[in-house]
C-alpha cells in the first residue's frame, strides 16, 4: 500500500498499465563541448545497461512480440467466385 494525501491506496497489478507514459520534450543543446557531450552519452548507455540488466527478459519478449506478431489467418479464397 502507498500513501498519498493521507489517503490509504491498495496497489493492484493493473496499475501499471492504467498509469499513462511520462513525456518531456527532450532538447540537446548545440553548445555543448566535445567533453560534455560525452559525459551524456556516457551516462545514457550506462542507463540502457541498468535497466537491461533488470528488464532483460521482459524487453526480449516484448520486442520478440513487436517484431514478430502471431501467425496471420489463412485466407480462403473460393476459386468459383473469382472477379476475373
Amino acid at each position: 500500500m502507498t500513501k498519498r494525501n493521507g489517503k490509504k491506496r491498495q496497489r493492484r497489478d493493473g496499475d501499471r498499465a492504467a498509469r499513462p507514459a511520462i513525456t518531456f520534450p527532450l532538447a540537446i543543446p548545440a553548445y555543448w563541448t566535445p567533453e560534455e557531450a560525452l559525459a551524456v552519452f556516457e551516462l545514457v548507455d550506462d542507463l540502457r545497461d541498468h535497466v537491461w540488466a533488470i528488464y532483460q527478459s521482459g524487453l526480449q519478449n516484448l520486442i520478440r512480440r513487436q517484431r514478430h506478431p502471431g501467425p496471420v489467418d489463412s485466407i480462403v479464397i473460393d476459386e468459383d467466385d473469382l472477379p476475373f
